[in-house]
């Protein structure tokens, strides 16, 4: 397949401004924030960085030994006039066999889906080598127990698949990790005064009523046990640990 520009279709969901970036350093915040190394002279690689928007969350956040690679050539041209350390590279898993036991933390945030189902082990395992001992995975990914996941599937043409929670669970354990955590990763989140009948709120609740609809099939469906451990959210949050200490 020739090489596509992917810029165009990132920018509609991800556009470049100062609302939009201060958004997602909430949202990073909440996500990511409760799973990144304590130790803030860490190395942390960010696989798949597109135009930073992570990585400027880890150096407000005290990061400062953070790298970013990208395949996407109009991507690590915006990231890189954001003055970040992004590297376009032309096959990333040849880039992470060349860094085994360097980074202390590597993020991959909603990248999988995009890689080839044949080489999404290899992919991982690339990850899995390329942290040290101790090291943690934090991954996110299309959720395929959500209410929308055909559309969060098939509303990006790169993508090549979704995951469950269980799917998940394989490629991680079969690149090598075994200590594999699970969490719902919400982009709507709980307003402050949420309360109140107006602004985000009503959509907040909106979304709860809707959801507990979702949780009740999922019970009917596969039974109580079963259906009320599925997460419901759009994306799925893996963090997953290399054994050994860093």
């Amino acid at each position: 397949m020739s090489k596509v520009d992917y810029t165009r279709y990132y920018l509609k969901w991800h556009k470049d401004d100062a609302s939009h970036l201060k958004y997602l350093t909430t949202h990073y915040r909440s996500l990511i924030g409760p799973h990144l190394p304590a130790n803030k002279n860490e190395f942390v690689l960010d696989v798949g960085c597109g135009t930073g928007s992570a990585l400027l969350f880890l150096r407000g956040s005290g990061y400062h030994r953070i790298q970013g690679v990208d395949t996407d050539a109009g991507q690590v041209k915006i990231a890189q006039t954001k003055n970040l350390p992004v590297l376009f590279v032309e096959d990333t898993v040849v880039f992470l066999q060349k860094h085994r036991q360097k980074a202390g933390c590597i993020l991959c945030l909603d990248v999988l889906e995009h890689v080839l189902k044949e080489i999404q082990i290899e992919f991982l395992t690339g990850i899995f080598e390329a942290l040290k001992p101790g090291g943690k995975l934090i991954l996110t990914t299309p959720n395929a127990n959500s209410a929308l996941a055909a559309r969060w599937r098939y509303n990006d043409w790169t993508h090549q698949t979704s995951f469950t929670e269980h799917s998940l669970d394989f490629v991680l354990y079969q690149a090598g990790f075994h200590k594999i955590g699970f969490y719902p990763a919400e982009f709507i989140h709980r307003p402050q005064f949420f309360f109140l009948p107006i602004g985000r709120s009503r959509h907040w609740w909106a979304l709860k009523f809707f959801r507990l609809f979702r949780r009740l099939e999922m019970m009917a469906e596969l039974g109580p046990e079963q259906g009320k451990k599925v997460p419901l959210s759009l994306n799925l949050l893996a963090v997953a640990a290399k054994a050994g200490e860093a």
